[in-house]
């Protein structure tokens, strides 16, 4: 719960002074203190309130209580909620973990190379959050200001590549119908583990209210990539590949972040998305060989059986050979995102026969209509509907589909069609799409084509869907 005050920051509940306000988070915070001692922290914009003034003002009326709903909270706002010892609890373990992974090293500030500038950071809040939407994790990250950095000074590369969702859905797949394991991992803190090229020396200030005691003024000399940085990505991938391919493993043409191997115990195939590993085994031993090598090399969360990956929550059944997949909570957010959680609910995503046009180029376009396209999050709304449509919802693939051609020429008309789409998914969150039969996997295709539809073009608009026995993979 955080709480909203009605009255002006000059109010009669003042706020404590930077010292007492040290003493009291040493106090109320020693049990998560390490190597680093909390400073004094610099609370020029946070009105952080005890807890017996918060009960008084919310007793007389003048600080009103609230649910507080924001996933991310900046630093600020995180220390002037009833809660923030969870979040510099967090603060602590993330240092903690930077200090045990070799991720630094502390060094003075003459050591410094001259004209090399240290990067700056910042701290970053965030609620982890499970299939029913629970927070389960207060997770704070110390993030380099990545922005601040030079091309071909800092870095050179920054790319990295990221797995399919349909790869996702043909390894659900022929994992449940052929009864193989399913398995999910999380590597811990993943960019951390990218090593740094030698000829790369990078340095980074130390984060404010936590440098340590009597090196307030020394700096971090980086030795593996940090959030932020914007070769973290591709620092990562390279150093995941490595290890990897020295195991044996082999990873497809057409999709970089696919991996199989084959030995004597088995067959193991496993997709990657940054830090999320989704494997399938054909035995057990082979899942467990394949997890003491990711432990062997990294800090890993087993998060088996496979319940909640990439915001997808996931049932298997295995008396059908099926697994469900649904983004229900996702569906959720959207509604009251866009506030249409109370509105009527559609039988169909778009209305039969709807014909959507580009507006006519040759005329102009009038002020009145560029301010409503700012003030219009068409393109937040499409975004997330087409992540929806290739996770889990194939039922509004072509109604997206159509509305993504509209994103630089939209008008009310794009608008409304698009929302009904959120009034469909509110009659029809719970369905899920369903993938697995009892027989060996087999690619099945089909497309078709609406001759002429286009009213701009008269050009054909195609579709297709595949299948690997049940339900639609692409």
């Amino acid at each position: 719960m955080a709480t909203r005050r009605h009255s002006s920051r000059t109010s009669k509940h003042s706020p404590l002074d930077d010292n007492l306000l040290t003493s009291a988070f040493l106090s109320e915070f020693s049990p998560f203190c390490d190597s680093y001692d909390l400073l004094p922290l610099d609370t020029s914009d946070i009105s952080p309130n005890s807890l017996e003034s918060t009960l008084s003002a919310i007793a007389d009326g003048s600080l009103e209580p609230f649910y507080d709903d924001d996933d991310n909270p900046t630093w600020a706002e995180a220390m002037a909620l009833l809660k923030r010892k969870f979040w510099i609890a967090s603060t602590r373990e993330e240092l903690k973990s930077l200090e045990d992974l070799q991720v630094f090293i502390l060094v003075p500030w003459s050591s410094v190379p001259k004209g090399c500038r240290p990067l700056k950071g910042k701290l970053v809040c965030k609620h982890k959050r499970d299939d029913t939407g629970k927070v389960t994790r207060y997770k704070v990250r110390y993030v380099a200001k990545g922005f601040a950095q030079i091309p071909r000074l800092d870095f050179n590369k920054t790319t990295a590549p990221t797995a399919w969702l349909e790869s996702l859905h043909a390894i659900a797949h022929i994992a449940v119908s052929l009864n193989w394991e399913l398995h999910q991992f999380d590597i811990k803190t993943t960019f951390l583990n990218g090593i740094l090229p030698e000829d790369k020396q990078l340095y980074m200030e130390q984060p404010p209210g936590f440098e340590v005691i009597g090196k307030k003024e020394w700096v971090l000399h980086l030795m593996k990539s940090i959030y932020g940085m914007k070769q973290a990505s591709h620092v990562w991938n390279i150093t995941f590949n490595g290890a990897i391919i020295s195991w044996g493993f082999t990873w497809l043409s057409c999709e970089w972040c696919i991996y199989f191997r084959t030995s004597p115990s088995g067959t193991v195939i496993f997709s990657i998305h940054v830090d999320d590993i989704f494997a399938a085994a054909s035995s057990r031993e082979e899942m467990e060989a394949f997890k003491a090598l990711l432990q062997s090399k990294w800090e890993i969360s087993d998060l088996s059986p496979a319940k909640f990956a990439l915001g997808i929550a996931m049932t298997c059944d295995c008396a059908s050979h099926t697994i469900s997949l649904s983004q229900t909570t996702y569906i959720s957010c959207l509604l009251n995102c866009f506030e249409v959680g109370d509105a009527k609910m559609a039988d169909t995503p778009m209305v039969t026969g709807l014909q959507l046009r580009h507006p006519d180029d040759s005329a102009p376009v009038t002020p009145e209509i560029v301010k409503w396209r700012l003030q219009t999050p068409y393109h937040k709304l499409v975004s997330s509907l087409m992540y929806l449509a290739v996770a889990t919802r194939p039922d509004i693939a072509f109604a997206v589909g159509h509305l993504s051609s509209f994103l630089s020429c939209y008008t009310l008309d794009h608008w409304s069609a698009a929302i009904r789409v959120l009034h469909y998914l509110k009659g029809t969150r719970s369905l899920s799409l369903v993938l697995g039969c009892d027989c060996s996997p087999s690619l099945i295709g089909y497309s078709d084509s609406d001759y002429a539809n286009c009213p701009n073009t008269s050009r054909s608009i195609s579709s297709h869907c595949h299948s690997l026995g049940a339900g639609i993979i692409s």
